[in-house]
């Protein structure tokens, strides 16, 4: 059953908890789309406006609850995340993925804990998305991704660009460095301020990864505080919009695109003095070894032996990259960052 638009908030309405909603989408997710737009609509805090962000020549999603307002732009899992949001006109911003369920009092605790802790953005967690075991190890023969120890945060960047993750049990809500990228809850100007249009280069690649990391370590190293929700009750309900993947080219654009996610936001930085240079090189070096120690069996595992080229090959691509005219284009990752 739909609910009814009586609970969003009417145009001249105006406060400091005032938000826009804004939905990246293809318009694809069919009854997963259905379901977010009624759990938007039933959120004891609701928006000021839905508005769907979809690609030129993509049909407008059937689904509706009559009061989202289509917005047409370009396509991209960056670009559809960094548009000018002229349309956006509140102190914060939602931005949502089109395959979510929100329980309906998410919105007004996402806000009650950021006032509490006085940060900038918040992005909860979500029932599925934590990994298994199973790809836990997988993520760490292949990403050197690691658990750490740390009851302050939730999740840790590492000067080698990986990051690792909590494992021990920590608050309701807690400092990040990186967060899900299926949903977040930023101030406008923090979110302006970072410029994340300039990390669209990652668009051009068929399969992106790491986006949220750019997004939110961006935001850290800018000064902003982000925060996890944890036990939020949010559901990924996954509608896989981009379709099959080939594992082979899918695994290479992942290790050439984590080559230039390290360069671009970790080793190459104004703020960078010679000594953290050093360090942060050093962390690449020795997760490139511990990534070749596993290969043998990353080959195994796939049943593929041109990993052994391309593990190779995705680096040597990176490095060329973020050393050709069109990278060199790019202003630096923290080039915005208040002196």
């Amino acid at each position: 059953m739909k609910i009814g638009t009586s609970n969003l908030k009417p145009e001249a309405s105006c406060s400091t908890r005032d938000y826009c909603v804004a939905i990246r989408t293809l318009g694809t997710a069919g009854e997963m789309y259905q379901t977010l737009l009624d759990s938007l609509v039933a959120q004891t805090h609701p928006p000021k406006k839905i508005l769907v962000y979809i690609p030129h020549g993509y049909p407008a999603p059937k689904e509706t609850v009559g009061v989202e307002q289509i917005v047409r732009c370009e396509k991209g899992m960056v670009t559809q995340r960094s548009l000018p949001f002229e349309e956006v006109n509140t102190e914060y911003i939602l931005c949502l993925d089109d395959d979510l369920y929100l329980p309906p009092t998410l919105v007004e605790e996402m806000f009650d804990a950021l006032e509490n802790v006085h940060g900038d953005c918040i992005s909860p967690d979500m029932v599925n998305y934590k990994a298994s075991k199973k790809d836990r190890i997988i993520s760490f023969m292949h990403s050197f991704t690691l658990p750490h120890f740390s009851k302050k945060w939730d999740c840790i960047v590492n000067k080698s660009g990986s990051f690792s993750y909590r494992v021990r049990k920590g608050g309701k809500v807690l400092p990040t460095q990186s967060a899900a990228f299926a949903c977040f809850l930023c101030k406008m100007d923090a979110f302006r301020a970072v410029h994340f249009e300039d990390e669209r280069w990652i668009d051009q690649f068929r399969y992106a990864s790491c986006d949220d990391q750019l997004f939110y370590y961006k935001l850290h190293l800018y000064g902003y505080k982000v925060y996890t929700f944890n036990d939020s009750g949010m559901v990924h309900l996954d509608a896989r919009a981009g379709g099959r993947h080939d594992v082979s080219e899918k695994l290479y654009n992942q290790k050439m695109i984590a080559f230039i996610i390290w360069y671009r936001s970790c080793y190459h930085l104004l703020s960078n003095s010679g000594y953290d240079k050093v360090i942060s090189f050093l962390a690449y070096c020795v997760q490139f070894l511990f990534g070749l120690v596993f290969l043998p069996l990353e080959v195994i595992y796939f049943r593929k032996l041109r990993y052994f080229k391309d593990f190779f090959k995705a680096n040597i691509d990176g490095y060329r990259y973020v050393h050709s005219k069109e990278y060199l284009k790019i202003p630096i990752y923290d080039y915005y960052k208040k002196k």
